[in-house]
């Protein structure tokens, strides 16, 4: 089964999901299957991970949630952990916290991929492996909503106030001046269950008398914010009034605030022309652009090159992320398709644009399916490319 986003929030349906708890109220899904998040990770590969893939701090972390322990206590001077001290705190009660495992274990780098997918959104795990009887940190919220995945063992969740809602990057939690609220529901994480938890919503976890292993899935969604001060920067570039330079001596106690009004409101008028979809498409290539290849086994597969011919079965890479924008000729050239994936972009014939896009959204087909007028060698040579670029795959006979 394709592990997605479909998949990750079954029985509820992506539909209910942003209409009833994206952004608006936590979700817990109990399932009873145990095995069901299984294959995306185990403690034995955490282990594997921790004493053998050479790691530094703060690809992983070590917390509890009564004791300060910082990266000192667990690493060298150069950075890299001491696995042998991070296994005797985790074995004196403290969590360790695995950042960014997707860019070390494939299937979780296409999970991953399958989340970008739904939500036009970058998208890394956070791993913790919880002793029993133990918390990590204390109550809290994140700045990016999350999916907890339940792997292993079990874990006690309570969830309190949204003492902000949906807050920025620049809103942290500062548990000195932020009130947690009061407890408004508790919950435990049993094997293959899943909770939602969007950003802003305070809460804390405790192991039960298992040790637990969780996958934190963060979502690193864009706000309209970020959209409206994208449209005032491209504004700013045809429009001189914008980049002028503050006042002299705005700082200083004397200055006179009301000078600046008059500008104010004029450069709040302008902010009225600012276009739409310049800016969303200034998004939608910088998160197409910074999406770099997980082409598994490409060395392999384009030894395969030499055996492709009508019959070889093919299929896109899965979760491709594309676009294809058109370019039309100039001074009586030829019209083109520029091909936009994987942080490359690389343009194309105009006439491929019909086989291209099939080949790069068909979980299966052949040379022969390839839609368009393109003859037999025009397919092979088409293909070959989107091989050769880590985009197409030869699936096994």
């Amino acid at each position: 089964m394709q592990k997605d986003f479909d998949w990750t929030i079954a029985p509820v349906t992506k539909e209910e999901f942003f209409r009833d708890y994206f952004e608006k109220k936590h979700l817990v899904i109990k399932r009873g299957q145990a095995d069901y998040y299984s294959d995306l990770l185990s403690t034995a590969e955490i282990d594997t991970a921790v004493s053998t893939f050479g790691l530094s701090a703060p690809e992983v972390n070590v917390v509890q949630a009564d004791k300060e322990i910082n990266a000192s206590h667990f690493s060298y001077e150069n950075g890299f952990i001491d696995s042998i001290a991070v296994n005797q705190l985790f074995a004196d009660g403290a969590t360790i916290i695995m950042s960014g495992l997707q860019e070390r274990i494939p299937k979780l780098a296409n999970f991953c991929r399958s989340l970008e997918s739904a939500f036009s959104a970058r998208v890394q795990t956070n791993t913790y492996l919880t002793p029993a009887n133990s918390q990590g940190f204390k109550a809290h919220y994140d700045g990016h909503d999350v999916l907890v995945l339940q792997v292993e063992g079990t874990k006690e969740w309570r969830i309190y106030d949204t003492p902000v809602e949906l807050p920025l990057q620049s809103q942290g939690f500062n548990p000195h001046d932020i009130p947690i609220g009061e407890e408004t529901d508790r919950f435990v994480l049993e094997p293959g269950d899943m909770a939602y938890v969007p950003r802003g919503l305070t809460h804390d976890a405790v192991a039960t008398d298992q040790t637990s292993l969780h996958i934190t899935t963060g979502l690193m969604v864009r706000s309209w914010a970020d959209l409206m001060v994208e449209a005032v920067t491209m504004l700013s570039h045809h429009d001189v009034d914008f980049r002028e330079a503050l006042p002299p001596g705005f700082a200083n106690n004397e200055f006179d605030n009301a000078t600046m009004q008059e500008k104010f409101a004029r450069l709040l008028g302008k902010v009225n022309r600012a276009a739409l979809d310049p800016v969303l498409n200034h998004f939608r290539e910088d998160f197409i652009s910074t999406r770099v290849p997980r082409a598994h086994s490409q060395m392999a597969q384009i030894a395969r090159l030499d055996t492709l011919n009508g019959t070889s079965n093919l299929a896109a890479r899965p979760n491709l992320i594309y676009r294809l924008n058109d370019i039309p000729s100039k001074s009586g050239g030829e019209d083109q398709v520029a091909v936009s994936c994987q942080g490359l972009i690389f343009n194309m014939p105009a006439f491929v644009k019909e086989p291209l896009g099939y080949a790069l959204s068909s979980p299966h087909f052949t040379l022969a399916d390839l839609p368009g007028e393109l003859d037999d060698s025009g397919r092979e040579t088409l293909i070959r490319r989107l091989v050769r670029e880590g985009m197409v795959m030869f699936l096994d006979d």
